[in-house]
This record gives C-alpha cells, sequence and structure tokens, in this order.
C-alpha cells in the first residue's frame, strides 16, 4: 500500500511540473492530441461555452496585429481563433474550419491573414476571419511557423524538417527539400531570397535562393531554438531553451551567442526597429534590449505565466500571449503588462451546482468561485487559505464545506460568500466530502484517510477503514449505505452509517477518482484507463461499462438512473443516456484536463479542469458512439490537480496578485467582476 501511494504522490508532483514549454506545445501535445481530433471541411458543432477563463482558455501560441495596432488575431489549441478590432480590449472569438491546433500566424493586413497547424492545416482568410479557407499544405506534418516576404511569397515549417512554399499569397502550396528531419520551429525572411528556419538540437537552416536550397549552418548550442527573426537583410536574431540568444550580422553565415546570464526558456522575439527588441519565454520572463540586441535586461511578468508569443506594433505597444489562453498588452515597451483576458487561471478541482443557477468551483491556491447565474458570472469569494482545495459540496443553498490539502476544512453558512477555517488534528490532504444532513458529514483523504462529523463540521473524527489507499471521493445513498473509491481498485462500502466500512471485490487494480449515485440502487464509478463501473445494487456489486476509450476519466455526475456525463483527460467527455449501455462522445472546445463534472440533465450541465477551465454545455451538443475496445486500454496513471498561478479576488481586493487588468483609454475604472454577464 504504501509503495503505491508513493507512487501516487510522485506523479502528482509531475504532472505539477511545466513541462518543456515550446516542445510540448509544438511536439508532444500535438502527437497526443492531434490524434484525437478529427480534420474535417467543416469542424463540428462542439456544443459548450468557455464561462472562465475569457474569451477562451486554450493556450495561444501566436499573436499579431496590423500596423494600425488596432486589427489583430490570436491562435492556439482546439482550433482557437480570436480576433479584435480595437488592439484587444474586445475580442470575438472566430470559426475555423478545422478543429486541430493553431500554431502559426501571419498577418498581412487588416483583412488578410495566413494561419497554419497541426496536420499540414493552413487557412486563410480575405475578409478579417469572417469566412477562413482550409487550403491544401500538400503535408500531413504539423506546421508551427508561417512567415510573408511579400503578398504572394510565402513559406511554413514544421516536424520532421518540413518546408513547404506558395507563390500565390497562401493558395496553393508545394514542398521544399530540406537536409534534416529535425522538427522546425520557426521560420523568417529578410526578402524573397534569404530565409533562416530554426528548430530542435540547435537546428539552424540558410537559404539563400528563395528556399529551393538550405544549408545547415553551425551554432553554439544543441537546445531547441523556438523563433527567428530578421532585423535587415543582414542582422537577424534566433532565441531557444536555456536563455539561448543567437545573433548574426552577415545574414545567418556566422552567428554568435549573446550572454544573457538567464536560463529560461525562451520561446518568442520580435524587434520593432533595429535598436528596440523583446523576447519572451517560461516563468514570466520579458527580456528587453535598447541597443539592438547587444544586451538585454529581464522583466518579470506578474505570477510568472509561460508566454508562448509576443509581437510588438511600435517601440511602446505591445501584445503577448501563452497558457490558458492568456491576452497581455503593453503600452510601455514592456515596462509593465496589463491583461486582457478575463477570470483566474488556477487548476480548479470541482465544481459543484445546488439547482441550474447556484453554483460554486474551487481549486489550487485557495481558489473559490461562485455564480448564482448559472456561470455567467463567477466571483472568486475569499477562503482564507493558499492551501489547495480539492472538493466542495452544498448540502442547501446556505451551507456548504470545502476540503482541501494538509488537513484543510472550510464550511459556510452564508451559501458560500464567507468561509471559516474549522481547526482539526487532521494533517492528511483531503480530496472529497459529502453530507447527508448539516449535522452528519464524511471526508476522505490520502493514507486511507475517512474523517466524520455529527454536529455541522465543529469536530471530525477519524474512522479506521484498514486500508493505506488514497481515497478520493465519498458518496453516501440514504443514512446508512455509503462508497468510497480511491487508488488501487480500492471501493469501500458500508451498511451502518459508517461505522465499519467492507472492501468491495474489483477485477482490476485502476486508479477510481470518483463516484455518483442516481438512487439508492444505480450508482457510477470512474478512474483511470477509461475505466467506467455501474452498480445496480447499491454498491454491493460492480459491473465493467467498457467506456471504450484509454484516457482517465476523473469526474462523473448523474442527472437520472440512466442520463450521466463523464469527464476526463484531453477534454474528454462521454454521455450516457441509457445507463450505461452505450457512451457517447461529446466534442468540447478544449483539450485541457477536466477534473469534474456537475449535471442536472439537459444543458444544465458544467465542465471544470485544468487553467481554470469551465465550461457551460449548450442545447445543440453533437455525439458520436464510441466503439466497444478490442484491446484492455493502456496504463496511464495520472493524478488531477497541479498548483497554478493566481486568479482574480473579489471587488473589494485592492491587490489580486493576478496580472493587472487592462483598460481602453475611454474607461476610468477596471471590471471589477471575474466575468461578463
Amino acid at each position: 500500500m504504501f509503495a503505491a501511494s508513493s507512487k501516487f504522490i510522485g506523479t502528482r508532483a509531475a504532472r505539477s511540473l511545466r513541462r518543456g514549454s515550446f516542445i510540448l506545445a509544438c511536439g508532444a501535445f500535438v502527437l497526443t492530441c492531434g490524434a484525437l481530433l478529427s480534420l474535417s471541411a467543416q469542424a463540428p458543432a462542439r456544443g459548450w461555452l468557455w464561462q472562465n477563463p475569457r474569451p477562451q482558455g486554450n493556450s495561444i501560441y501566436t499573436i499579431r496585429f496590423d500596423k494600425d495596432k488596432l486589427h489583430g488575431w490570436a491562435v492556439g489549441a482546439d482550433g482557437a481563433i480570436l480576433r479584435t478590432t480595437d488592439g484587444g480590449f474586445e475580442w470575438e472569438t472566430q470559426k475555423s474550419p478545422a478543429s486541430t491546433t493553431l500554431y502559426g500566424l501571419y498577418v498581412k493586413d487588416k483583412n488578410h491573414a495566413v494561419a497554419v497547424g497541426a496536420r499540414g492545416v493552413i487557412l486563410t482568410t480575405t475578409d478579417g476571419g469572417g469566412r477562413w479557407t482550409l487550403r491544401s499544405s500538400v503535408v500531413k506534418d504539423h506546421l508551427y511557423s508561417v512567415t510573408f516576404a511579400d503578398a504572394s511569397h510565402g513559406w511554413a515549417v514544421g516536424t520532421y524538417g518540413s518546408i513547404i512554399e506558395t507563390m500565390n499569397g497562401g493558395i496553393a502550396w508545394r514542398s521544399l527539400q530540406t537536409p534534416v528531419r529535425t522538427h522546425l520551429y520557426a521560420v523568417a525572411f529578410a526578402d524573397k531570397t534569404t530565409g533562416i528556419a530554426v528548430g530542435d538540437h540547435g537546428t539552424l537552416l540558410l537559404t539563400t535562393d528563395g528556399g529551393a536550397n538550405w544549408k545547415q549552418q553551425t551554432v553554439s548550442t544543441e537546445q531547441p531554438l523556438t523563433s527567428v527573426i530578421f532585423i535587415n537583410p543582414k542582422l537577424a536574431f534566433v532565441v531557444g531553451y536555456g536563455g539561448t540568444i543567437l545573433r548574426t550580422n552577415d545574414g545567418g553565415a556566422t552567428w554568435t551567442r549573446v550572454e544573457t546570464l538567464l536560463q529560461t526558456d525562451l520561446l518568442s522575439v520580435h524587434f520593432a526597429d533595429e535598436r528596440r527588441g523583446w523576447a519572451a519565454g517560461d516563468n514570466g520572463t520579458v527580456l528587453t534590449t535598447g541597443d539592438g540586441g547587444a544586451t538585454w535586461f529581464p522583466i518579470n511578468v506578474r505570477t510568472n505565466p509561460r508566454l508562448v508569443t509576443l509581437y510588438f506594433a511600435d517601440a511602446e505597444t505591445g501584445w503577448a500571449a501563452g497558457s490558458e489562453g492568456l491576452l497581455l498588452r503593453t503600452d510601455n515597451g514592456g515596462m509593465s503588462w496589463q491583461r486582457l483576458s478575463e477570470g483566474g487561471r488556477d487548476d480548479l478541482s470541482d465544481i459543484f451546482f445546488f439547482n441550474g443557477s447556484r453554483g460554486w468551483a474551487v481549486g489550487s491556491r485557495g481558489k473559490i468561485l461562485s455564480t448564482d447565474s448559472g456561470g455567467r458570472e463567477w466571483i472568486v469569494r475569499p477562503s482564507g487559505t493558499g492551501n489547495r482545495l480539492s472538493a466542495v459540496f452544498f448540502i442547501n443553498q446556505n451551507e456548504g464545506w470545502v476540503v482541501g490539502e494538509k488537513g484543510t476544512i472550510l464550511r459556510s453558512q452564508s451559501g458560500g460568500q464567507l468561509w471559516e477555517k474549522i481547526e482539526t488534528s487532521v494533517k492528511e490532504d483531503l480530496f472529497g466530502v459529502t453530507f447527508l444532513t448539516p449535522l452528519r458529514g464524511w471526508a476522505v483523504g490520502s493514507r486511507g484517510t475517512l474523517i466524520y462529523t455529527e454536529d455541522g463540521g465543529e469536530s471530525w473524527h477519524y474512522r479506521n477503514v484498514n486500508t493505506f489507499a488514497w481515497l478520493e471521493h465519498i458518496a453516501f445513498t440514504d443514512p446508512q449505505h455509503g462508497i468510497a473509491v480511491g487508488s488501487q481498485g480500492t471501493i469501500l462500502r458500508t451498511e451502518d452509517g459508517g461505522e465499519t466500512w467492507k472492501f468491495v471485490e474489483m477485477n482490476g487494480k485502476e486508479w477510481l477518482y470518483d463516484v455518483a449515485f442516481a438512487d439508492a440502487a444505480r450508482g457510477y464509478i470512474v478512474g483511470a484507463d477509461g475505466l467506467i463501473l455501474r452498480t445496480d445494487d447499491g454498491g454491493a456489486t460492480w459491473k465493467d461499462q467498457e467506456s471504450g476509450i484509454k484516457g482517465n476519466l476523473f469526474g462523473v455526475a448523474v442527472a437520472s438512473r440512466d442520463d450521466a456525463l463523464v469527464a476526463g483527460d484531453q477534454g474528454r467527455v462521454l454521455r450516457t443516456k441509457d445507463g450505461g449501455t452505450t457512451w457517447e462522445v461529446q466534442p468540447t472546445i478544449t483539450s485541457v484536463a477536466l477534473f469534474s463534472v456537475a449535471y442536472h440533465g439537459g444543458s444544465d450541465a458544467w465542465l471544470a479542469g485544468r487553467g481554470g477551465a469551465i465550461l457551460r454545455r449548450t442545447s445543440d451538443v453533437a455525439t458520436v458512439k464510441i466503439p466497444r475496445p478490442q484491446l484492455p486500454p493502456a496504463l496511464r496513471p495520472a493524478p488531477r490537480l497541479k498548483p497554478q498561478q493566481n486568479a482574480q479576488e473579489i471587488p473589494i481586493v485592492l491587490d489580486d496578485g493576478d496580472i493587472p487588468r487592462a483598460v481602453p483609454p475611454q474607461k476610468q475604472n477596471p471590471e471589477s467582476r471575474i466575468q461578463k454577464p
């Protein structure tokens, strides 16, 4: 038992680490998620609406603007295309004809743009994004960057050394021969003849004949090179991992390394003129130079976000973007940055709705969100703790409880507006909580922790359950019968109101994450490897439902005996309307991990997960039946939550720890709410 627990701790920690920023974005992420996203001429109606963050929460990989500094686009994961006409203060979502991730973007003017992405996707628009057209790229490689030397001549680069070229503005493309098979992450051209492409393992290619021939150049690093820009036909800069900045003064023939004394991975570089330039990357790092790149000075963006892309229209006005849909703007040359996107970006581990209007969500850094509008507007409530919060439960509209790491127990008697910390001797991490009455409740956690209260949470007592398994969730069907689930396929059942607990046999050792009951007999359990179990006898026995997928499933909620909704890794959502006889995929608008689901039937469905994601279901939902698996799913242990950055607080908090919200010049006061109605 102890070995399994230690393994769980290790994988939790591993998930909490930020992976290699650019390679994850441009390599492993697409190879995993790209295979899940079907490419078609018309993306399906995916039936979900972003409630947090706004305008959306998928990672942004490129942001670019027209010379007027008003019209611009941002593109990113899951086919995200955002458009602004006022410098980024307001954004609209534009429809992509392909739901694959978009990585590269080139803006010719306020009406014309080209975007590239996974599986060779190339999109063009000639009307400001009113309509995006899918073009044939003649390759199926993932394309990470696109550039143009003029309105007609353009190039794009991607996986396995792929370089393609267009001579008619992006309508038609052809493949070019290259001497490498390494992934290429960025490309830039000084004119129609001289260009540079950079990529993995220090790869740097130079062409002087418009791409007909490419020659690999020798550089002083084997770190991934992630971005390149020409200042003039002779002067160019390249940035990459480990704080790498390379400079050429002879059009790319020779390169020297610029010392920055930083080891931060740099993911993007841009110059406004021959002297003013910037580079951005992990941990909120922005480097700035005022002497043409000879020296660079660091500026840290608050909350240390991962900044994948930045762009400057002039020496003062610039934009940056990155993970969790974060959009930033500066009006003083990068010395300070303001947030254009709205809402918190802390991971949310649990979401609970008492009815179609009143709901709560909890997550990293002690974040508690509440809504009285079905999620149209979420307000951050002070929790009094910075500990990770794992579960929330309300017995009625006023009385609720939250549990979290280090034995954290919070109680509210004001509908979640105010919270008090309950002092106990419990030190273990707590993952699940439930109440049958305002007085009787239970909570479960690490190392077999199961505690109960009979006085509304004033005092808590341990109950011995003879296991060191991590217990993830607990549910009661009536005052006598309850089920707790956890690691190594652990299912515990009580028939005497929690006095004693017995193990329920299960043919497997998958991690079990959640359990929900529709009535005293019918219940569902979800877990690792796509596991779904159903009981028809109150939890005495369980049968495998064979979901048809291999990913981890973290949350389950029921609207009735036969109507259940399940959420999990990579944005997966499954629904059954026949008690699990068949499960149908509900395409979503994200590939982030979804840790929790609240479901009351119809459009009263909410999902919560990585990066502060909260999605609400719309009435138009497309579903696809999943075939039964022919082989058992592969093991992919993946616990649920990582700490994240600070989110926005309630209006009375003057400094919430997040990046300040950008305000258009005509507005005098920043918006005080976390979301727009």
